[in-house]
């Protein structure tokens, strides 16, 4: 009987349906437009979503006269068990942390993070002005391209805090990194002290309306606490607790500027204080920038629909698995091409100039650094330079002038035909 009731269940297309609009954590925006899988009044099916969220698992966090609350679906909860597992076991991720290869990748993923973080807030910088500008030293020319680097400052600074209490101190020592140089002195590295705030996350239409100034103090100790304790006010998950760290720098918009770029940064410190090491190797703003209009989304419906703020929960832990799910395509992809390096030498070059021969076909435009070279591989700045000069004289690569006194090496003229003759 038993068998027969779970079986029964399982079948029922109402069931299923409800199961389905809660594991995909649906608003009644996209319901009410939906198509019902059998006869049935609309409302009343709403109504039965609704009532097995909330008697499902189900949190809700007071603070200071307000609240905030989320649903955990199963198919959610087993997410996150496989999640913790990539990001914090590193399953499957062990070419990552090859000794001549981590700083290589480690700088891709502050590469991507930094433009495409820069490109959701608004700032387009190619990648090529990028490396440029962070690998090479190059001044930025530019607001734009000041915006770029110092998210990359920033990202590298609170990473290596991620270990400190953060305080309020901290936080502001990171804006202050974040905004330099980008806007006015006196929104540098402060709240805002007025409720003349950045709106473009914000749909006023609906009702939504940001905290006034005098509240940020009060609001704020709530992101500290959540950052700093694992226990109060209960347990939460730190993947969820990372989203919920995002949606909070949204939702309470402390700074004048920079705010969606703070709530990232900070999800990804709090990874990696949890432990989750292979965060240091994601772009979560590189899944985001393709899909912000369900990130705009996310954050409205979770801003107006009783401040139940699973819509944004929802969305940051896919785009995180997104993020994952590329990482183990690049993962694939590196232990394939090691595989076909090492039954393929190159005569005549030794393994730093093979290597960057396998940087130049892994990316066409990759701009290569002596100092790259020197950092991956633990060798003196004349060696370095032995090696990539040896290269230009083969043709296989060939100088790029930043500037009159700095130069680096693309990829040169002949090295399509020298891949051809050597293959």
């Amino acid at each position: 009987m038993e068998g027969e009731n779970h079986r029964s269940t399982i079948e029922d297309p109402l069931r299923l349906f409800i199961q389905n609009l809660n594991n995909n954590y649906v608003h009644w925006d996209k319901f009410k437009d939906m198509q019902l899988p059998l006869s049935g009044n609309r409302e009343e099916i709403w109504q039965q979503v609704v009532k097995e969220r909330e008697q499902g698992y189900t949190r809700k966090l007071y603070y200071h006269n307000q609240h905030i609350s989320w649903w955990l679906s199963n198919a959610l909860e087993a997410q996150l068990h496989r999640m913790d597992i990539d990001l914090a076991g590193g399953r499957g991720m062990d070419v990552l942390l090859e000794n001549k290869q981590t700083h290589r990748h480690k700088t891709h993923a502050l590469l991507e993070e930094s433009i495409t973080s820069a490109l959701l807030a608004g700032i387009s910088v190619s990648k090529k002005m990028a490396k440029e500008m962070l690998l090479k030293k190059r001044p930025p020319q530019n607001t734009e391209e000041q915006v770029c680097v110092n998210i990359y400052r920033t990202l590298q600074f609170a990473f290596s805090q991620k270990d400190e209490v953060l305080t309020e101190a901290l936080l502001l020592q990171i804006h202050q990194t974040l905004t330099k140089d980008t806007i006015k002195q006196k929104g540098i590295g402060r709240y805002r002290t007025n409720n003349k705030v950045d709106e473009s996350l914000i749909d006023g239409a609906a009702g939504y309306k940001p905290p006034q100034a005098a509240q940020l103090n009060q609001l704020m100790s709530v992101v500290f606490e959540l950052y700093n304790n694992d226990q109060t006010p209960f347990f939460i998950h730190p993947l969820v607790k990372a989203g919920i760290l995002h949606y909070l720098i949204l939702s309470i918009r402390p700074f004048k500027d920079g705010n969606g770029r703070m709530g990232r940064i900070l999800a990804q410190m709090y990874l990696l204080k949890k432990g989750y090491w292979v965060a240091e190797f994601l772009s979560v703003s590189n899944v985001i920038s393709k899909l912000r209009t369900q990130y705009h989304k996310a954050i409205v419906q979770s801003q107006t629909d009783g401040n139940n703020i699973g819509y944004f929960i929802h969305f940051y832990i896919q785009s995180l698995q997104m993020a994952l799910r590329s990482l183990k395509d690049l993962v694939q992809r590196i232990t394939k091409e090691k595989s076909e390096s090492a039954a393929v030498k190159l005569p005549g070059y030794n393994e730093r100039q093979t290597a960057v021969i396998q940087w130049l076909k892994e990316d066409a435009e990759k701009v290569v650094t002596i100092r790259e070279l020197r950092s991956v591989y633990g060798i003196s700045k004349e060696t370095a330079r032995t090696d990539l000069i040896a290269l230009v004289n083969k043709g296989w690569i060939k100088y790029y002038h930043i500037n009159k006194k700095t130069y680096a090496f693309v990829k040169g003229d002949q090295y399509e035909q020298l891949m051809q003759n050597n293959g």
